[in-house]
C-alpha cells in the first residue's frame, strides 16, 4: 500500500531532486569519471529509492516527472 503524499511534500521533494540534478550536471560537466560525478548521481539515485519505499513507485516517478518539467532543473 502506497502513503498519501501531499502537495507540500511532493514540492520539496521536486526541490531537493533539482538541487542534486544541478550538482550532477555540474560535476559531469567537470568531468564525467570523477568521484565526485559518481557521488552525485549516488546521491539521486538514493533519494529516488528512499522516495519510492517511503512513498510508493507512483509518488516516485511523479517527484521525477515533476522534476524533469519543472524550470528549476
Amino acid at each position: 500500500m502506497e502513503a498519501h503524499i501531499n502537495a507540500g511534500t511532493i514540492e520539496r521533494l521536486e526541490e531537493q531532486s533539482a538541487l542534486l540534478q544541478r550538482i550532477y550536471q555540474a560535476e559531469f560537466a567537470k568531468d564525467p569519471t570523477s568521484p565526485a560525478t559518481e557521488s552525485s548521481r549516488s546521491n539521486m539515485i538514493a533519494l529516488r529509492h528512499s522516495i519510492n519505499q517511503i512513498y510508493g513507485e507512483a509518488a516516485a516517478s511523479d517527484v521525477v516527472h515533476g522534476c524533469s518539467t519543472s524550470r528549476s532543473c
